[in-house]
């Protein structure tokens, strides 16, 4: 388990379309992708009055990347670790009060989770895994996840906790591809989250060959002027 905590440590650290289009287009090489804007893609914040809530959806490929970036890892301990993950959704949430001296009273998972629900592309609800049909590999994934977060963000990374859903549905399809066009949300008692795809982040920039200007991987056009936006060199 060893190399579990290395990589989850270094992970933690680095978090804080037409499909035609999307089609045409291929995706960075893994070990190009920054896992701080994948979070970023994937994460979103709420306040409602003194409530502050965070949802982090976690799909596998976020694994992949953080397994092909950790050079100390054998190549048999990478496909170990990603044999735990990749069947599974995750969802990170931490919900507390903003108070003066900062975010407390946190909630706890269950009442978080209660009637938290993930909506794929088709608008499908899913729930989580009941806490008993969690394997027993990922539950101790999640048990070193927890107190790196800890380590990282404090208090709320001690009071995270993360929802486990099958990554894909009855007819295997992903609940959230990554890769393709479309939108999920997260639902909770607080808000509904939405996170459009494909992830900006995973693929190459691309630019506005009139203006200079970047932007990410996901735009197709200049959101400033409208003008269509050019990719970068061809992959080799």
């Amino acid at each position: 388990m060893r190399f579990s905590l290395r990589l989850l440590a270094a992970l933690a650290a680095l978090a804080l379309l037409p499909a035609t289009a999307w089609a045409q287009r291929m995706p960075l090489p893994l070990k190009e992708i920054r896992l701080d804007q994948v979070a970023q893609d994937t994460q979103r914040t709420h306040m409602v009055d003194d409530t502050m809530e965070l949802v982090w959806v976690i799909p596998p490929v976020y694994w992949h990347v953080s397994a092909a970036q950790q050079q100390g890892l054998s190549d048999a301990d990478r496909k170990q670790f990603i044999a735990q993950l990749d069947d599974y959704l995750l969802i990170a949430m931490v919900r507390g009060k903003v108070g003066i001296a900062g975010i407390d009273e946190f909630a706890d998972s269950d009442t978080m989770f209660s009637d938290m629900r993930f909506l794929d592309a088709t608008g499908t609800a899913h729930a989580p895994m009941a806490p008993t049909s969690i394997p027993a590999q990922l539950k101790n994934l999640l048990s070193i996840l927890r107190p790196v977060m800890a380590n990282m963000l404090g208090p709320m990374g001690d009071n995270m906790h993360f929802a486990v859903l099958d990554a894909r549905d009855a007819k295997g399809k992903l609940l959230f591809d990554p890769m393709t066009d479309g939108r999920v949300q997260v639902r909770t008692s607080l808000d509904t989250y939405s996170f459009r795809t494909p992830l900006g982040s995973l693929l190459p920039a691309r630019h506005d060959a009139r203006t200079g200007e970047r932007f990410p991987g996901d735009y197709l056009f200049n959101p400033y002027t409208g003008g269509a936006l050019q990719g970068a060199a061809q992959p080799r």
